[in-house]
C-alpha cells in the first residue's frame, strides 16, 4: 500500500505572504496619499506629518521619512513645545542614532527645562562619536560645554586630556591646577598626588611641586617613588631635598625590615 504524500504548503505560503505584503503596501500608499493631501490643507498640523512619517518609515522610505520628523522638530522647537520637540528627536535618532547633531539638540533641549543629568548624558554620547571620528575640533567645543553642565571631576579631567591631545598644554595645566587645589581643600591626597603626577611633566622644574610630589609618595609610604620622582627631575644632589632623601632611605629600610 502507497503511502499517502502530504501536499506542498510552502510555495503556497510565500505566495500568500508576499501578496499580504503587497496589499499592505498598496494600503500603506493609498493612505499616505491621502495624508498628503491633508498636509497640503494643512501645513501646521503635526499629528500629519507624524503619521505620514510612519508611512513613509514603514514603505522604507527612510530619507522622506527623517525630512518630516525633522520637520516636527524644527516647529516644535520654534514654538517652545519642548518635550514634544524632545521626542520627536528621540525618534529620530531611534532611526538614525548616527546623527549627532540631535543629540546635541536633545541635550539642549533637555538643558531648557533642567534636565541636567540628560543633557550632559546626550553631550557624552556626541562627544564619544566626534572623538571617535577624529574631529578634535568638535570633541573639544562640546567638551568645555558639557564641563559647564556639569563641573564635576571627571568631566574637567576629561577636557583636560582633550587639551592635552589638541597640544594645549596650558589650558590642560590650569585645569589640572583647579582640580588639585580642590582635592588639597578637601584633604583628598590620593587625588592630589594623582594630579600633581599630571601636572609635573608640563612644570618639571617648579621644585616645590616637586617637594610636594615627594611628600606625598612618603605621606603613602611610598620611598621607592619619591627617589624616583627625585632621579627623574635632577633634585638628588639639590640641597633643598637633603632632608626628604634621608626620610625616604630611612622609610625604605623600615619597611624592608618589616617584610
Amino acid at each position: 500500500m502507497k503511502k499517502m504524500q502530504l501536499p506542498q504548503f510552502n510555495v503556497a505560503k510565500d505566495k500568500i505572504k508576499e501578496l499580504s505584503k503587497s496589499l499592505m503596501q498598496d494600503k500603506y500608499e493609498k493612505i499616505l496619499q491621502d495624508l498628503m493631501e491633508l498636509e497640503s490643507e494643512n501645513p501646521d498640523d503635526m499629528r500629519v506629518k507624524q503619521k505620514i512619517a510612519e508611512l513613509l518609515y514603514k514603505l522604507g522610505r527612510i530619507d522622506e521619512a527623517m525630512t518630516h520628523l525633522m520637520a516636527i522638530v524644527d516647529f516644535f522647537e520654534k514654538g517652545e513645545f519642548i518635550l514634544k520637540a524632545i521626542k520627536a528627536s528621540k525618534n529620530i535618532l531611534k532611526i538614525r542614532p548616527e546623527l549627532i547633531d540631535y543629540n546635541i539638540k536633545l541635550g539642549a533641549l533637555y538643558l531648557k527645562i533642567g534636565m541636567i543629568n540628560e543633557s550632559a548624558n546626550q553631550y557624552r554620547i556626541a562627544i564619544t562619536q566626534y572623538a571617535h571620528a577624529g574631529d578634535i575640533t568638535n570633541t573639544l567645543k562640546y567638551s568645555k560645554i558639557l564641563v559647564k553642565i556639569d563641573p564635576s571631576n571627571d568631566n574637567k579631567i576629561k577636557l583636560a586630556e582633550i587639551y592635552q591631545t589638541a597640544g594645549m598644554a596650558t589650558e590642560a595645566m590650569g585645569l589640572y591646577k583647579e582640580l588639585a587645589k580642590e582635592a588639597r581643600q578637601k584633604k583628598d591626597y590620593e587625588k592630589l598626588l594623582h594630579y600633581y603626577d599630571l601636572l609635573l611633566p608640563h612644570d618639571s622644574k617648579n621644585i616645590a611641586l616637586i617637594k610636594d610630589v615627594c611628600i606625598l609618595n612618603l605621606r603613602n609610604q611610598r620611598p621607592d617613588s619619591a627617589i624616583r620622582i627625585l632621579e627623574q627631575y635632577s633634585q638628588t644632589t639639590n640641597p633643598e631635598f637633603k632632608d626628604l632623601i634621608q626620610k625616604a632611605l630611612l622609610m625604605k629600610e623600615a619597611l624592608r625590615k618589616k617584610k
